[in-house]
């Protein structure tokens, strides 16, 4: 899945990726015309675990979208860091392209056995239309809302605000108004009106409504 922003790549000679990259430092403001007071209400449910600016990882080119948001769990659920090479050979990102939402579970799975990792569809609307209605709008409502409850840090699939190309980001909270993705290219507190997130993966794999990967620690692991 392309998870392009409106800058150029920072592939190595050829095209070929490069070993390791600095982190982004471009501002990271937020969706654009973005208000964070939606997300204010004791109706908002939040993750068990919040991405902080310890675990936020800014993505420092225009495909690395799906290892900057891997990074960001990984830090959130082991403290831990991880290089963006070895995510990227984890993931099977490529320049140009991004990766593919089956590459991004089975790198989820690498985590290993003390965690749990769950990965579907929170729509079942047809992948050939662009239109969700509402009741499929309110079932995606209800699956993102089940797994912050049951304590799950997910990674979400959906379209770039600006390009809509396939993107990937970390979900933070949501409530019957807004959003907030903790986005590897908009930055740790993106926020989005609930109507105007475009909850479809990019345009391989094939284009999936409301795909998600989720992970969370297995009750009694150490």
């Amino acid at each position: 899945m392309s998870c392009a922003g409106p800058w150029g790549g920072a592939a190595g000679d050829g095209g070929q990726p490069k070993e390791e990259w600095a982190e982004s430092d471009r501002p990271l403001k937020g969706y654009p015309g973005q208000k964070t007071g939606l997300m204010q209400g004791a109706d908002t449910v939040w993750a068990a675990r919040l991405i902080g600016p310890q675990e936020y990882f800014a993505q420092p080119n225009d495909w690395t979208c799906s290892a900057s948001s891997y990074i960001m769990v990984y830090r959130a659920l082991t403290g831990r860091d991880l290089p963006l090479s070895e995510v990227v050979a984890r993931t099977g990102a490529k320049p140009g392209v991004g990766a593919e939402n089956r590459r991004v579970v089975e790198a989820m799975k690498m985590l290993g056995p003390k965690y749990e990792v769950i990965s579907g569809q929170a729509s079942t609307h047809s992948a050939s239309e662009s239109r969700i209605e509402a009741a499929e709008k309110a079932a995606e409502h209800a699956v993102l809302t089940r797994l912050l409850r049951e304590g799950y840090l997910v990674i979400l699939n959906f379209r770039n605000t600006e390009d809509h190309g396939g993107h990937y980001g970390v979900l933070q909270g949501l409530n019957g108004r807004a959003i907030q993705i903790a986005d590897p290219y908009y930055g740790r507190v993106s926020v989005l009106p609930w109507e105007d997130f475009d909850y479809r993966s990019g345009y391989s794999d094939p284009v999936r409504h409301g795909w998600y990967v989720a992970v969370r620690p297995k009750p009694g692991a150490g």
